[in-house]
């Protein structure tokens, strides 16, 4: 889950380069009118509304932004006056982000050249990033002379690092080398076998992880870490505690049947003997594993890694089977015991990771210690004391922020929290995964937490009651309360005067409809009213329960299919309903919607974004999505482990121009080497990761409402900031986008107007049916 985040951020910030600002600042610009969208007189401001809109729907920005430079001087309402200041704000707010990316490329660039000339190769690659970033060309800013020099010095590092054993460095290294040849993918397979070596060293050498660490943390001119804590250390034993050869065998054998890219056991084979060839050339894992360290028993067992590798890779696919995988393991356990000595239940287990590995990134064996927490991950609840946790920049555990109403909210936790003990054990060297683990409990027993706090010398201990923790995935614009039992009362509406609603939608789980179509009738008041528009915001929610998905998306769709799936031989074997008319309010209201997605939309979200552009009921505003549009089924191994396996590939909705030509919709899933993938938005926008860090600190503190004494809050607004500065400080020009839009649509109902008759757009070839 850390290596998606992670891997979703990297898009982010290459993606989101100076073209963020140049594309964007061409969005309401000064323009001339293009020869492909020649402004149109039109008879009314309904007609000038249908133009902005069905512009934005056919992906034609520069037409609309032609269309919103010419508001139609004969308006002159609270809603035209409204529209004009907002463009007007827009074009202030871009013309100085612009005037701020020549200097801050320029400070870059500097930092590059000290960071160079005190031998700081990590940190001079950091800021080489940062002035691709903010670069025209991302391919080409590789050779800007600066940005070479420091290529080359981290290549020629990269074998030093290496012989040493930095496996940190060599990661830091490799990553930020990898951001800047993204688009050759140069680095990247061999980032993901450091990245498994960092693994390995985090669950059976974590003395050795740490002494990494401190290193990294001198070499970066941070604070020293605190003294390790071997009682505080992840017990390997837990990891392989359950752990047999049936569950590595099932896994395989149900692997190499019906994984989506049909492969069959050639990959899953290869994929375990190269990892564990991995596990025995990491030298550090010797402090558990003692026999590691030496070099004729690791030659010993590499060389019969290498044999049957080279074998493997020749023989033909008839040998390649069950009985191949059977003898192969039992020849690995013989192996073994005459040379490195690894108990059987590690070999089993980073046999069957590497084998998976090999497929997609999805898939993974259930083993029976993430029995719990993989159960959990699919529910919209579980028990707990209400915090989110994320490392600071010494990896230690802090308190992202507390859940309102959760008993870490009413009980004293304060976002920025460390949390440095849990009853009484520290927690140096704590995954994050350690922590969810040991502060999770029964519902009704009593967890202490050591907090250090800024301003404060002695560690603080809160005591806590688990309780049933609601994750809530549906919220508005601006939280306005907080009940006593933690339910938010929220404003719906981002813009009450032009009556445009707002939902952000973080997640799809078993409560995500019910809670959206229970924001759909506050917005309506229970019908009695229909805003003039709706943004639906799903950047950033990494997906969830497929039912959740359909559900929501036939809100929005009164009839055709929803998604469909298909298998290794490209049959349909997913067929998720064709939308129900009657489950269709958000349809039936007829209300325009703009739905907002960018590279961490994953999964769940890009289907029904998918969907909405597929049928026309939306127009899609921000970047591509992630590209996660595969299905993963799964399947029991034992009692204590399972199978999480990829079976199917989703396919959207055919569009009308795909139906008249005969094909089926686009698959989402990014498969190796493809060009398309995800959910591409009718009108790109782009946002740079300062503004996105900027959005996610003002809402989140705008969102949370702090507790004023035990058990109650401060209900008072001054006390939070305005969550409107996201739209008056220009920091987010997606959600701006989507409001001019919605607000130039909603000018024509709100005037008044109801003009008759198609409107004729020759240019864009579009004949408004309307």
């Amino acid at each position: 889950m850390n290596t998606n985040l992670e891997k979703i951020m990297t898009k982010l910030i290459r993606l989101n380069n100076c073209q963020t600002l140049i594309a964007v600042a061409c969005f309401l610009a000064v323009i001339t009118t293009s020869t492909s969208a020649q402004y149109i007189a039109t008879k009314s401001i309904t007609d000038w509304s249908k133009l902005v809109w069905e512009s934005a729907r056919q992906g034609d920005s520069a037409a609309l932004h032609s269309y919103l430079r010419q508001v139609p001087e004969d308006v002159d309402n609270a809603q035209a006056r409204l529209l004009r200041s907002t463009i007007k704000r827009h074009n202030d707010n871009l013309t100085e982000a612009l005037a701020t990316r020549d200097e801050a490329r320029a400070e870059a660039h500097k930092k590059i050249t000290e960071h160079m000339a005190a031998n700081e190769i990590s940190q001079a690659l950091s800021e080489a990033v940062m002035v691709q970033t903010l670069s025209d060309d991302l391919p080409a800013a590789v050779h800007d002379i600066d940005i070479a020099k420091v290529i080359a010095k981290a290549r020629g590092h990269l074998p030093e690092a290496k012989a040493s054993g930095d496996w940190l460095l060599v990661r830091d290294l490799l990553y930020r080398l990898n951001i800047l040849f993204e688009h050759t993918d140069e680095y990247q397979d061999e980032l993901d076998k450091v990245n498994r070596r960092v693994m390995m060293l985090a669950q059976y050498a974590p003395r050795m992880l740490y002494d990494l660490r401190a290193r990294a943390a001198k070499r970066l001119g941070q604070e020293p870490l605190a003294e390790f804590n071997p009682a505080a250390a992840e017990d390997w034993r837990q990891r392989i505690d359950g752990v047999k050869v049936s569950m590595v065998r099932g896994a395989l054998r149900k692997a190499a049947r019906d994984h989506i890219e049909n492969k069959g056991w050639r990959p899953l084979l290869i994929g375990g003997l190269e990892h564990l060839r991995l596990f025995a050339t990491t030298p550090d894992l010797a402090e558990t594993f003692p026999e590691l360290a030496s070099q004729i028993r690791v030659r010993r067992w590499v060389s019969h890694i290498d044999e049957k590798l080279e074998k493997l890779r020749t023989d033909d696919e008839s040998k390649v089977n069950w009985r191949r995988c059977r003898d192969l393991i039992d020849g690995l356990i013989e192996t073994s015991m005459r040379s490195i000595k690894l108990p059987p239940e590690v070999i089993y287990r980073e046999f069957g990771d590497g084998a998976m590995f090999s497929l997609d990134q999805f898939t993974e064996i259930i083993w029976p210690d993430k029995l719990r927490r993989f159960r959990q991950s699919t529910q919209g609840s579980f028990v707990g004391v209400g915090i989110l946790i994320r490392y600071d920049e010494k990896r230690e555990i802090m308190v992202a922020s507390p859940l309102e109403g959760t008993p870490a909210y009413y009980g004293g936790i304060k976002p920025d929290d460390r949390i440095v003990q849990v009853n009484s054990v520290p927690t140096i060297g704590w995954t994050l995964n350690d922590a969810v683990d040991r502060i999770t409990g029964p519902k009704g027993s009593l967890v202490v937490l050591g907090i250090r706090r800024e301003g404060f010398d002695k560690i603080i201990n809160i005591t806590l009651k688990r309780d049933v923790i609601k994750l809530r995935s549906v919220k508005g614009w601006w939280k306005i309360s907080l009940s006593k039992n933690g339910i938010p009362k929220w404003n719906w509406y981002i813009d009450p005067i032009s009556e445009i609603a707002y939902i952000r939608l973080t997640g799809f789980s078993d409560d995500s409809f019910e809670d959206l179509l229970a924001a759909w009738k506050q917005i309506t008041n229970n019908g009695a009213k229909t805003p003039n528009g709706l943004i639906l915001d799903l950047r950033f929610n990494p997906g969830g329960l497929l039912s959740s998905a359909v559900d929501i998306s036939n809100l929005f769709v009164d009839k055709g299919m929803i998604v469909s799936g298909e298998d290794k031989y490209g049959r349909e074997t997913l067929r998720q309903r064709e939308a129900d008319p009657n489950r269709a309010p958000i349809f039936d209201s007829g209300v325009a919607t703009v739905v907002l997605v960018n590279q961490g939309s994953a999964s769940a979200s890009e289907i029904v974004a998918g969907c909405l552009q597929a049928h026309e009921v939306a127009v899609i505003i921000g970047r591509r999505s992630y590209g996660k549009g595969s299905v993963q089924t799964v399947h029991p191994l034992t009692s204590e482990a399972f199978l999480k396996l990829t079976t199917q590939y989703y396919r959207l909705p055919a569009t009308a121009q795909e139906k008249a030509q005969g094909l089926k919709g686009r698959l989402v899933h990014k498969r190796p080497g493809a060009k398309t993938w995800g959910v591409e938005p009718d009108i790109v926008v782009k946002i740079t990761p300062q503004q996105q860090t900027a959005i996610y600190n003002l809402r989140q503190d705008a969102d949370m409402i702090p507790k004023k004494d035990k058990n109650e809050v401060d209900q008072e607004e001054h006390v939070r900031p305005d969550i409107n500065e996201i739209l008056t400080k220009g920091l987010d020009p997606q959600l701006e986008t989507a409001l001019l839009i919605l607000q130039a649509k909603a000018l024509a109902a709100m005037a008044g107007d109801r003009a008759q008759g198609p409107v004729e757009i020759e240019a864009l070839a579009i004949v408004d049916k309307d």
